[in-house]
């Protein structure tokens, strides 16, 4: 006849193990970001973390300029700032066009508004900026990796 306090302990442990193992499979999480217009005109998007796991990710967008409409977009890409194509009717602005599988907060913030997105994201680099005219070349950008 089997110990029963024998076979309570191993379902126990195994049970303990699966816990400890389930925060490895956990989605992405949350990110905050903050877009902020500096006087000198340069354009600054803050983000809590720049890296997260694979899954799915929110993302918690604040405009915090008090005088500027600001967007949030993401793309996954390898390309470096420099090489993203520029809006032959506007170039001041990303060809979002030439981009494939841009996604974006469904709209543009007003000064002091906030919004998020939620995305399932895969492994990669990816590009978050803001793509109102003059903000991607005035510095409201970053890498993002996603593990």
């Amino acid at each position: 006849m089997p110990n029963t306090n024998m076979l309570a302990g191993i379902v126990l442990a195994g049970m303990t193990a699966c816990a400890v193992a389930l925060p490895a499979l956990a989605d992405g999480g949350q990110v905050t970001v903050d877009l902020v217009n500096k006087v000198d005109g340069s354009e600054i998007m803050t983000l809590n973390t720049d890296h997260v796991k694979a899954g799915s990710v929110d993302f918690e967008v604040k405009n915090s300029s008090t005088n500027m409409v600001h967007e949030f977009l993401i793309v996954k890409t390898d390309m470096t700032f420099d090489q993203f194509p520029i809006d032959p009717q506007d170039p001041s602005k990303v060809d979002e066009n030439k981009l494939a599988g841009v996604k974006e907060l469904n709209t543009d913030l007003d000064p002091g508004k906030a919004g998020k997105l939620v995305i399932d994201l895969t492994p990669g680099r990816y590009v978050v900026f803001c793509n109102q005219p003059g903000h991607f070349a005035g510095g409201m950008r970053q890498v993002f990796t996603v593990e």
